[in-house]
């Protein structure tokens, strides 16, 4: 009991807590929207309208089409963070979680599920007892209690939210392929191939193996893996679908107001993209980082490719070099060189559009990894900013009269 005793105390420090909380609180964001195919979407949903509804994703905003929605499920509530400065200031559920975690990170297994005991008949929290179910699971695998872990499986498949179900399916997938519970395969793949660490390796090979976390992690692993490959979501065939022209003539002839993202011609690869991380992120909530982030880093490099040429395109018939006829005693412009100025000037506005839109759009995919593209940002931001100005210094010449 010390131990543990000393392990909470070390985990409760304000950054430590506030880890352990994010981790108690279960990959579903605000809402949720649930296609007919059978994938979801996750987000803020910020529009709704009676032909579509808008969602603000980790990947960005889109639009979904209300024929194509099975349901759309509201938010589940979430642990307030704020709330909390301290693990003496935690209610008996949230505690009791953060006592089996950390008995479960001590391998202290079946004191992790008696602690457990106290959620299962009472709790309203969804996001506690989302966590709550999923951490009785995988104590039962380190157990070996198969049976219990298959019955609480297939309960997930029959009445839980599709993330849900999605990662029950993996595990179940992955009993499936290996019978005696001892790691030999991921699909067809057997796990030499993919087991590159030799001590991970040899403990593979030990009956039951797949109570052993770290070999289970890693099937897990694989098999979100091989999702992705299934999917055909690798960054390389989504960055080979991408062309160059077809976007340029998409953003450069699209019409009206708002986000230019609704033109992009690669949109039902990319909103795949999306959906293949979704799931394989519902079954490991941290997987997948590095693919989401060469993703939005492949599309930004082949938009940025298509910013650079309208923007060329734009400042080609810019004002700021056109001389209009004049009158060269008064310095007035005539009648004609009036209307020739206001002619080149709504033509390079005209073409500045597309480009502004395109630069905001790009913008707000960089901000959501500020970090991790803080080399585009920087690059966006200067380009974005110097265009701007440009537009603006049009906006206010239009109107004159004197060269």
């Amino acid at each position: 009991m010390m131990e543990l005793a000393r392990f909470v105390r070390r985990a409760t420090s304000r950054p430590a807590l506030t880890a352990l909380l994010l981790a108690i609180a279960p990959p579903v964001t605000a809402e949720m929207i649930v296609l007919k195919d059978g994938t979801f979407i996750e987000g803020r949903i910020v529009v709704r309208t009676s032909r579509s509804v808008r969602i603000e994703t980790r990947f960005g905003s889109r639009s979904v089409s209300r024929s194509r929605i099975d349901r759309i499920i509201e938010s589940v509530d979430e642990l307030d963070l704020e709330a909390v400065s301290d693990f003496d200031g935690l209610a008996l559920g949230p505690r009791a979680v953060l006592n089996a975690q950390a008995d479960y990170d001590l391998g202290k297994y079946h004191r992790a599920l008696d602690r457990l005991e106290t959620l299962r008949d009472g709790g309203d929290d969804p996001a506690l007892r989302i966590h709550s179910d999923w951490l009785v699971i995988e104590l039962n695998e380190r157990l070996g209690n198969w049976d219990k872990v298959d019955q609480l499986l297939r309960a997930k498949l029959q009445g839980a939210l599709p993330p849900e179900r999605v990662r029950a399916k993996a595990h179940l997938d992955i009993f499936e392929a290996n019978a005696a519970y001892d790691l030999r395969y991921v699909g067809d793949k057997h796990a030499r191939n993919f087991l590159s660490d030799p001590d991970l390796r040899n403990r593979a090979r030990e009956p039951q193996s797949l109570r052993d976390h770290d070999v289970m992690r890693a099937a897990l692993e694989e098999y979100c893996e091989q999702l992705l490959v299934e999917d055909k979501m690798s960054v390389k065939a989504f960055a080979t679908g991408l062309d160059f022209d077809k976007t340029y003539l998409s953003v450069r002839n699209a019409g009206g107001q708002g986000n230019i993202f609704t033109y992009l011609p690669y949109l039902d690869n990319l909103f795949g993209a999306e959906a293949a991380l979704f799931k394989a992120q519902a079954i490991l909530g941290d997987y997948g980082r590095g693919f989401e982030l060469d993703l939005v880093r492949s599309e930004l490099t082949h938009l940025m490719g298509v910013a650079e040429r309208l923007f060329k395109e734009a400042v080609e018939v810019s004002p700021e070099t056109f001389r209009p006829p004049f009158d060269r005693r008064s310095g007035r412009l005539t009648g004609a060189g009036r209307a020739a100025w206001i002619l080149r000037c709504d033509e390079f506005l005209k073409r500045a559009k597309p480009v502004s839109r395109l630069y905001a759009y790009m913008r707000r995919k960089v901000e959501l990894h500020p970090h991790a593209l803080r080399d585009l940002r920087g690059l966006l931001t200067d380009r974005d900013e110097r265009f701007n100005e440009m537009v603006k210094s049009v906006k206010r010449a239009k109107g004159r009269t004197h060269v």
